[in-house]
């Protein structure tokens, strides 16, 4: 970080933020929000939840489930996901794999904002990196390098193929695992590993569709590209390139690169020192391939939210900002009018979260109803963040006015989640799941130095059983939306979520249909 920047550097410190000037809903946002229950059938004096409601059939004219295939979410303006599924920022379940997975099948994982600088950077690299068909900054060794080098650098991305160029930056070679697999002296030059065959190299401004062509008549995996010098500016893979063709949801951009969110906390002295730190963290993140930035707190209806998002605001201009968590309309309007693109939704909902014990918090169908209305109003999206724990939950959530889910619980279970997998007393895979404010959790940013003492937990760990991989836990999902949208007469979200409306139901018709 550079130690020249000082807080006054990043805002202006002399603004008086003792109060939010714009937290308080007009009368004409009270009157919306008291309409938009009255439509969706919930009650304005009673905060409700899923086992609360249930969605009543309508006349559908779809023959078949297997028809419906729209689920498109948005979650930023600039980002429409495939699937409205998205992974919790939590160290136990998003890392570099779970991430690809969740983004292969159309949804998005986001990185944990607790990890320290070098790890996400390296997360984020790993994630952009991972069947990418456009590779802006391909890893690259000296032909003086010896293998063992160049093993270190392969293993360290998970890869199995490395640029070779000269001191120029030039490409001189493609060295690749045909190459090096089976030599078994690691200090054998790179050079010396190279094949004699004529590198094929394309210039950095061809179009995908060109560079299909090229793999496919020189019948290569991979296609360097070199700007107007001949220097390596990218490089074009045959695995990424063809990906889509496989995973037609894959949350990717243009170039066919996974999409990344950076992350991190609030500041939270208040004499704004920690500031530097968050400003160091976004700037590397967004360098090594950051799409967007999520700041995270449990309390972001807060002072350290206002001054970490008006830190981003000043000196990122245009990167979208997804914050949380709020359960208010109040904290929603706060969000929106500091700028954030999008808001998370959820206090004291999630399977692991203790927040309600404090005695803070709004059952989620009800925060998700009333703080949407202040969403469209400022035409931004919206997260629901927990709670849900069947596929009508995330139904229903989206009924309720989110754009978008994120769970934890609904992808612990996975194979690729970040938590270790190891058998139980029967033999079956089980996992550790930690909520984020759990002892266990603090004990980590404890050693991390990340926290200064450990607080009374606000969430708590378990162990839950592997149930398979992120791709079956997708059908899943998606099958049960299917069925919810089939038994509403509805063929996508935005459907859903204009025309269903709520019925109210006892504890004892939840159980009646839940077979509790």
């Amino acid at each position: 970080m550079d130690q020249k920047v000082k807080p006054e550097d990043l805002i202006d410190i002399t603004k008086d933020r003792s109060h939010a000037p714009f937290a308080e809903l007009t009368l004409q946002e009270n009157e919306n929000i008291d309409t938009y229950l009255e439509k969706k059938g919930l009650l304005k004096n009673m905060n409700l939840t899923f086992a609360d409601v249930v969605q009543p059939e309508q006349y559908s004219n779809i023959w078949s489930r297997s028809h419906i295939q729209d689920f498109d979410s948005k979650l930023v303006s600039s980002v429409v996901l495939k699937t409205p599924f998205t992974s919790a920022n939590m160290e136990s379940v998003t890392g570099v794999e779970l991430a690809v997975a969740m983004e292969r099948e159309g949804g998005f994982g986001f990185i944990p904002q607790t990890l320290d600088i070098e790890e996400k950077e390296e997360m984020i690299e790993r994630i952009k990196r991972s069947n990418s068909a456009n590779i802006e900054k391909p890893l690259t060794i000296s032909p003086l390098s010896i293998l063992r080098d160049a093993k270190e650098v392969m293993n360290r991305f998970n890869i199995y193929t490395l640029i070779v160029i000269d001191e120029s930056g030039c490409p001189m070679g493609v060295l690749s695992g045909r190459d090096w697999r089976y030599e078994t002296n690691d200090a054998k030059f790179v050079y010396d590993l190279l094949p004699e065959r004529k590198l094929i190299f394309a210039r950095s401004n061809i179009s995908l569709n060109d560079a299909a062509i090229i793999l496919k008549n020189n019948r290569v995996e991979k296609l360097p590209l070199v700007d107007a010098k001949g220097k390596l500016s990218g490089l074009i893979t045959a695995h990424g390139l063809f990906y889509t063709m496989r995973h037609p949801r894959a949350t990717r951009d243009g170039k066919g690169r996974f999409l990344v969110a950076g992350s991190i906390g609030v500041a939270k002295k208040d004499d704004l020192s920690d500031l530097p730190k968050l400003y160091d963290e976004v700037r590397r993140q967004l360098a090594v391939g950051a799409t967007f930035i999520l700041i995270d707190t449990a309390r972001a209806f807060s002072i350290n939210m206002w001054v970490t998002v008006e830190m981003v605001k000043r000196n990122f201009p245009g990167v979208s900002i997804i914050a949380g968590n709020v359960s208010t309309p109040k904290g929603a309007k706060f969000l929106f009018e500091l700028g954030v693109d999008c808001v998370k939704v959820g206090q004291g909902s999630g399977s692991r979260c203790l927040t309600r014990h404090v005695g803070t918090g709004i059952p989620q169908i009800s925060a998700i109803a009333k703080c949407s209305v202040i969403a469209r109003e400022y035409e931004k999206t919206l997260i629901a963040d927990g709670g849900m724990k069947t596929p009508g939950d995330f139904a229903n959530a989206i009924v309720a006015g989110a754009n978008t889910t994120m769970s934890g619980s609904a992808f612990i279970i996975t194979e690729e989640s970040s938590a270790k997998a190891q058998p139980d007393k029967s033999g079956r895979k089980v996992k550790i799941y930690s909520g984020a404010a759990s002892y266990t959790e603090q004990d980590k940013r404890l050693a991390r130095g990340d926290l200064d003492a450990m607080r009374r937990p606000e969430g708590f760990t378990e162990q839950v059983y592997v149930v398979g991989n992120t791709r079956e836990r997708f059908q899943d999902l998606l099958g049960g939306l299917r069925s919810s949208l089939s038994y509403y007469g509805v063929s996508n979200l935005d459907e859903l979520r204009e025309k269903a409306v709520f019925e109210l139901q006892s504890q004892a018709g939840r159980s009646e249909g839940l077979k509790e």
